[in-house]
């Protein structure tokens, strides 16, 4: 869950940050789409995403940005008509909810007597009533970006709702001729092929159903990891990372016999990794990705392919691990192989292990940053793992110094003065967004604008000093029980009572007696002196700083 807070962040920083575009090269769509499987769901995913922020991109003027949407809703609704996928043609044109079970459940069929003059669907009084109980569910506002871009075919629904009927009645026929013959095999096939069916029309909660169903089916390991891998896919498109969890605990806790994938694990660990980058559980999610085999590259390209497993390990191995794991893991460990489809990561890498912070910094803000905003999984994770890495910067470049002029800080991060004493500030007092804490004895000079750390010997010195008044304070409290003990125990002794009554001569003596015996046994249990006079430790001005920092023994502590 995102705080309302870092939704501001992220809209802030995809809005105003995706001006660095004019300075960058051209956005390469047709390379970069092509990394993913063409008729995987991940793909028409993306495609989607990156219309929707090139046209949030070409309503802030930025050079570029209209044709890239163009170019993105265009392969989108071509691939949607290939695929037959009129559900998520008509989500995209705002005819329907986004999480609707079907598209003839909720709203009628669209016909050229509601689609408006423009050339876009309208809805019915009917339908926004309806919509009124699901305002929540709904995918984009009712102007839909892809009204700029796209006109509206209403026959693609119409042919298309009519032809999945058809191919759905003769796949429930398919099933229900395996069912009546038993045969275990014919019913995975079957329902396998109704979940392809329901995958490839967007209904994607429907297809994963009808895979979870065949896996009662499986008769061997091949036909177990096969259908595995389909409701891990499934379930990472549909954004259920729980569900990617459990497929994923029960697929290592199933004996499947020999695996003919041999990066079958591999293939769970990359999906186990995204599931919890999504959670904002960065550290276990920068060991996953840095573990995966290098020998994974587009073999899982429906889900994740080679340039963003590089991307996903090396920024997260950055913004979490300190400087010798990040060196075995990333930088010199097997996945340093990956990092040559990443090279301006790679650049950014190279700087932060030789400390030249500033120029990692201006890298990661200046040429990967557009990147990592227009990639679905990690968008919404760039403030906070930005602010990680600058941090854990911070404090590097400070480690090797007693005293540091904040103004020359600033410089070589890029930022004012006063900007980089409120980074530091927060370093110092409840540590940055990852942890990162610059310590207890970091202080900050607001009249020369430097900061500056206490050295070992002051520190053991205060600690030191700490514990003398401390042993004090226990010796003070110690002459105050026993001096109230000494006092209570002659009361006693002389018949002295204070009370609203009197106690007769026999229970007075009892308890009395009781009295007597339990001052006995604590007696018995007095602390010794914390220390004694000949500590050699004990120099003369920790005695006189002991003395002048004497608690008053009426005052509460803590022993």
């Amino acid at each position: 869950q995102i705080s309302i807070y870092s939704i501001t962040v992220i809209i802030g920083c995809v809005h105003n940050n995706l001006a660095t575009m004019a300075s960058l090269p051209a956005f390469d769509l047709q390379t970069y789409i092509s990394r993913y499987d063409p008729p995987s769901e991940t793909r028409l995913q993306r495609l989607l995403f990156l219309a929707h922020q090139f046209h949030s991109s070409s309503n802030n003027s930025e050079h570029g940005s209209d044709s890239l949407a163009s170019q993105a809703f265009d392969m989108a609704v071509q691939r949607m008509k290939e695929s037959g996928n009129h559900r998520r043609y008509l989500e995209e044109f705002g005819a329907v909810e986004a999480t609707s079970p079907s598209v003839e459940d909720h709203h009628p069929e669209l016909t050229s007597a509601n689609i408006s003059s423009s050339g876009s669907p309208h809805r019915s009084r009917s339908d926004s009533h309806s919509s009124s109980h699901h305002h929540a569910n709904h995918s984009h506002p009712s102007s839909q970006p892809i009204h700029a871009y796209q006109t509206y075919d209403p026959s693609f629904p119409a042919q298309s709702k009519l032809t999945s009927q058809s191919q759905l009645e003769t796949l429930d026929a398919r099933l229900g001729t395996a069912m009546s013959h038993v045969n275990k095999e014919s019913i995975r096939m079957a329902l396998l092929a109704l979940g392809e069916f329901h995958r490839g029309r967007g209904d994607l909660r429907e297809a994963w159903r009808k895979v979870l169903k065949s896996r009662d089916y499986c008769v061997n390991g091949h036909q177990h990891w096969n259908v595995c891998l389909l409701m891990v896919e499934l379930s990472v498109d549909l954004r259920e990372w729980s569900n990617v969890r459990d497929t994923i605990a029960r697929a290592e806790h199933t004996v499947m016999g020999e695996i003919d994938d041999p990066l079958f694990h591999h293939k769970l660990r990359a999906a186990n990794a995204l599931a919890n980058l999504a959670e904002g559980k960065y550290l276990e999610s920068a060991k996953l990705f840095t573990s995966v085999s290098i020998d994974l590259t587009n073999q899982f390209n429906s889900v994740i392919s080679a340039e963003d497993l590089a991307m996903y390990g090396s920024l997260l191995g950055l913004a979490t691990m300190d400087r010798g794991a990040l060196h075995a893991s990333v930088i010199d460990g097997p996945f340093k192989g990956r990092l040559e489809l990443v090279p301006a990561m790679k650049e950014a890498l190279r700087h932060y292990s030789l400390a030249e912070y500033g120029q990692c910094i201006s890298i990661l803000q200046n040429t990967i940053q557009r990147d990592l905003l227009l990639d679905i999984h990690l968008h919404a994770h760039v403030p906070s793992l930005l602010d990680m890495i600058r941090d854990r910067c911070i404090v590097q470049y400070f480690q090797p110094y007693s005293s540091v002029s904040l103004e020359k800080m600033g410089k070589v991060f890029g930022y004012n003065v006063m900007d980089i004493e409120a980074v530091v500030a927060k370093l110092i007092s409840n540590g940055g967004v990852g942890g990162t804490t610059l310590g207890e004895g970091a202080r900050i000079n607001a009249l020369d604008k430097t900061l500056s750390v206490e050295s070992q010997s002051t520190v053991e010195r205060k600690a030191r000093r700490r514990a003398r008044v401390r042993a004090a304070k226990m010796g003070l409290h110690f002459v105050r029980n026993a001096e109230g003990i000494i006092s209570r125990v002659g009361c006693l002794e002389n018949g002295i009572m204070i009370g609203s009554g009197f106690k007769s001569a026999r229970a007075s003596t009892r308890a009395r007696n009781r009295d007597v015996a339990g001052q006995q046994e604590t007696s018995d249990r007095i602390v010794p002196e914390p220390f004694s006079d000949d500590d050699e430790s004990v120099s003369d001005g920790d005695d006189m700083e002991m003395d002048n920092d004497e608690a008053n023994p009426n005052d509460d502590f803590d022993l």
